[in-house]
Order: C-alpha cells, then structure tokens, then sequence
C-alpha cells in the first residue's frame, strides 16, 4: 500500500564539544549556533521566527536489540523512550530504507491499533542521503519486560514475518549497555513557503550518557522538518530546504561535524 511521506527531515551533526556546560550554559550555545545559521541563510528563507531556547522535559533512550543485531541487521530500530517527569514509557518500532517502496512494503501497525501512531517520513543527511522511515510507537506499562525477541514481535505482530530467521526466545538487550539522557531544545522555525504558508520546525538534539557527566554531551544533532498533507511537497520549497541544508554543510563547517555519527550509530559503533 502506497504511504505519503509526512514530513521531511533534514538532519546535521554538530560538534558535540561545543555544547559542553550545564543547562544556562547549553541554552547559551544553541543561540549562538542559531544567530548564525540564520545569518547564514537569510538570503534563501523567507523569514526567520523565535530562537533556540525551549527545552522539552528529559528523557532516557535505549535502543534493544539481539547480541548479533538482528533487527539492526534487517534496518529495524527498537527503541524506549522514559520521560523523566511522568515515568511515561513508550516504544517504537522503525524501518529504514534507502528505497521508499520497499520502506513502505510492510504492515508497522501495533498490537493494539488504537493506541499505536504511525508515520511514514523521509530523513535526508549529509551530504544528501535520503532514508525512508516507517514506524510507530505507542505506549507500554511499568511491567513490560523487553528482553526476548517476542516482546516486539507481540506489540508488532507483522515483524514476525518480516524478520529473517524470527525466534520468539531469542535474547534482546540494550544495546551496549547504553541508554543516553536526552535533552531536546525547541523554539526555533524557518518559513521556507508562501501560497500556501510553509514554516519548517527547528530541534537542537543533545545525548549524555546516562552515567556520564551531566556536562559533557557526546551527540548534538540539529534537524529542521516540513510537512505538506497529501504529499504535496512542490519543487520551490524543497530548492529552500535544498540551499538551507547546503549552507548548513559549506558555510557552518566551524559547528557542523561532517564525519559525526548519527544517534543511532552512534548507539551501535561507539556507546
């Protein structure tokens, strides 16, 4: 079945050491990151709007997976988010593929369909790759145990299918014992359409390891993402998405990390 792509989400890895400091001092960073970015494209958008300086309640995230990386190795991601203000757990299942028809030839529905939100999106990073992701996510209690391949396999039943070789009894751990504090900085949006009105929403993503010091990032990620209902992305608008994320690889090479690893590589090569 035919999904239309949401949004689309264009994502940079910054140099993380230029983040360190606690949270005055991070708010303080991610504006000075924003003065010039925006500085940098003021000729491409048509406005600019707000700055870097909401940041959303912290949460704990942990990708789970078999000790051969089974899901990771059929382009599933199993992820738990923890909000720390509400102990809220939810999960979410994704697949990712370079080829939007094979990314969207499955069945990501959960278990229980009313409580799951699914979204099919388009991620492009440096230096222009483009992913399509299918996922969803949905809500899990206190008591659910995720440490056998089941346990995604219940909560989405089509990954029974899917997965090559599925045992129901196969272990699954976090991966390499990481699980990232993350603080997630809001405020800031780029209009980048007129008729009709386009603004594309700005995220400043920061990662410390859960144990480590609480000043120390070790990923910082910076995306901007548009949506159009229907898929009707028109060819003007993506030119300005285009540029932006060009400018942002040319002419921001002193906080944009060209050689970092994306969030969930980094989770599964360096944590």
């Amino acid at each position: 079945m035919k999904q239309d792509t949401k949004s689309r989400e264009y994502k940079v890895m910054l140099k993380s050491e230029l983040f360190s400091g606690l949270e005055a001092r991070l708010l303080e960073q991610a504006n000075d990151f924003w003065s010039e970015f925006k500085e940098t494209i003021r000729d491409i958008v048509l406005d600019t709007d707000g700055t870097l300086n909401k940041i959303e309640p912290p949460r704990l995230v942990r990708f789970y997976d078999s000790a051969s990386h089974r899901l990771q190795q059929n382009n599933y991601i199993f992820r738990e988010r923890i909000d720390l203000n509400s102990d809220q757990r939810e999960i979410t299942l994704k697949f990712r593929h370079p080829d939007r028809y094979i990314s969207q030839d499955r069945d990501m529905a959960a278990a229980n369909f009313e409580t799951g939100k699914t979204k099919f999106e388009e991620d492009i990073k440096l230096p222009f790759v483009t992913l399509y992701s299918f996922s969803t996510k949905q809500p899990i209690s206190d008591s659910k145990l995720l440490n056998k391949m089941k346990d995604p396999g219940e909560l989405y039943p089509d990954l029974k299918k899917r997965l090559k070789s599925y045992q129901e009894d196969e272990l699954i751990n976090i991966v390499r014992r990481f699980t990232a504090k993350e603080v997630v900085i809001t405020g800031a949006n780029l209009k980048i359409g007129e008729n009709p009105k386009v603004e594309a929403e700005c995220a400043l993503i920061v990662w410390y390891k859960e144990s480590g010091e609480r000043d120390k990032p070790v990923v910082v990620e910076f995306s901007f993402k548009y949506e159009r209902k229907g898929e009707s992305f028109d060819g003007e608008t993506a030119q300005k998405a285009y540029d932006v994320f060009g400018r942002l690889k040319d002419q921001l090479t002193g906080w944009v990390d060209p050689e970092g690893l994306t969030k969930t590589a980094y989770v599964y090569t360096k944590a």
